[in-house]
This record gives structure tokens, sequence and C-alpha cells, in this order.
């Protein structure tokens, strides 16, 4: 994830959401042991995570759960915000979450989503390969000679369920009454840094995403690797009658 990407969503969130409303509840779903984004000094912030470790190790939260998102008896419409920043790909249901980040958040309040594309051929390559397989490209590949010890971030276990594909995603939205407020496809930095350094990759690139189109019909998309959603739930109105 690139700082650039970070601080554009920042820039949504300052303008959008946090111009107008005051003492904010935030959950970070999945928080881990640092937050992304600066919600103000008046804000809230729940985390929950499975990790008990990762949960001692952030600073930030006001309040902290150790708990499932996929399960966890979230309080209904209890949340401003909702951010699962790189997690959904590592749930064996993660609609099961998203239902529960739904009934959580307020009406008028926002879900904030990052993950990566399935739909790409990194996707796929990571959601194909086993976790060994991950360790190995961080430790040979990345230079993270650290990854897969306890306490190092990552590389986890990856499901990445098609659930979590874009356009399913967008589904979800609707089928929902949710809005996009956000959304943009993006290149990660490790896929760019790879083939600024490889000039056979880099000379093969264009052929590789070329047909990679055409033989999946337009479905795989061997650039954009990466997905940032911002949902938001729409308010209720409820009409009495006479």
């Amino acid at each position: 994830m690139s700082q650039e990407e970070i601080n554009k969503l920042q820039s949504v969130i300052s303008h959008q959401l946090l111009s107008n409303k005051k003492n904010i509840r935030v959950l970070e779903a999945g928080c881990g042991s640092a937050s992304h984004f600066n919600f103000g000094q008046n804000a809230y912030l729940v985390g929950i995570d499975i990790s008990e470790e990762q949960l001692k190790s952030n600073s930030v939260l006001n309040e902290k759960i150790l708990g499932d998102i996929q399960v966890y008896n979230l309080p209904v419409a209890n949340f401003d915000v909702i951010v699962c920043w790189y997690v959904l790909e590592h749930l064996p249901e993660p609609e099961k979450a998203l239902n529960n980040f739904f009934h959580a958040v307020k009406e008028d309040g926002i879900i904030i989503l990052a993950f990566p594309n399935v739909m790409s051929i990194w996707g796929l390559i990571t959601k194909y390969t086993p976790l060994w397989f991950h360790i190995w490209v961080y430790k040979h590949i990345f230079g993270e000679k650290r990854a897969g010890r306890a306490g190092h971030l990552g590389p986890f276990r990856t499901f990445s369920r098609f659930f979590i594909a874009p356009e399913s995603i967008k589904q979800f939205a609707m089928m929902n009454g949710l809005t996009i407020e956000h959304f943009v496809l993006y290149e990660n930095f490790r896929q760019k840094e790879m083939k600024e350094k490889n000039k056979i990759l880099r000379g093969g690139w264009n052929l590789l995403q070329s047909m990679t189109k055409i033989l999946s019909f337009g479905k795989i998309d061997a650039e954009l690797t990466d997905c940032i959603v911002m949902l938001k739930k729409q308010q209720v109105n409820v009409v009495l009658m006479s």
C-alpha cells in the first residue's frame, strides 16, 4: 500500500466525513498494532482483532476487543466509521464480516475497505499458492528476512475468496443500499518494483497484460492489483401513514 493512496483517502475522510461530524465512533476491524488514518482528537477508537499480541501493541485505541470479525456480535448501528484494512483476504468467510459491518455501522456512516484484487494476476497467484511460498517470496524476493516469524507483520494465510472481488463488493453494496463514495483500483508498490528491477519482466509485461485480458475476456487484470472502497450506509426515511 503506497503512502500516496493513504493520503488520498485521508483527504476524502477529512473533507467528506470529519467536516460535519464530531465525537465520532470508529471501529478498526482487524486492527493489528496500528491505525492508518487520523479521525481527529475527539474520535473514540475501538479495535477488534483475533491476536491478543497485536491488540497489546496498539497504543492508539480507546477500547480493545479480542474477537473474530466474522462472528463477533458487534453492537447494532453503533459506529460512524468502520475500517477494514487488508484483512478480508485472510478470512475464510468474508461475507460474514461485511454483513457484520453493515449492521454495526450507523445510518449515514462509512465503511472503508482495502483488499487485494483477486481478479488480477497477482491476486490469483496469491490465492492459489500456499503460505510457505508467500514466506519464501517475502524473504528472497522482497528481502524481508524476518517474514514468517512470530511477531512479524506477515505474511499470513490468505484465502482471497471471490466474494471480495471488486465487482462482487459493488454488488454487495447495491443489494444492501450502500452507496459507493470512493472506489479505486491501483497497482501495488511491490509489483511496480519487481517490474522496474527486472528488465525481462518489464519487457514482456505489456504482452502479458494484453494476453491476460484477451484470454480472460477482460475479467482478469494484470496491472491493477489492489482495491480501496468507501461505502456509505443510507438513511432510511420512514413515512408515517395517517
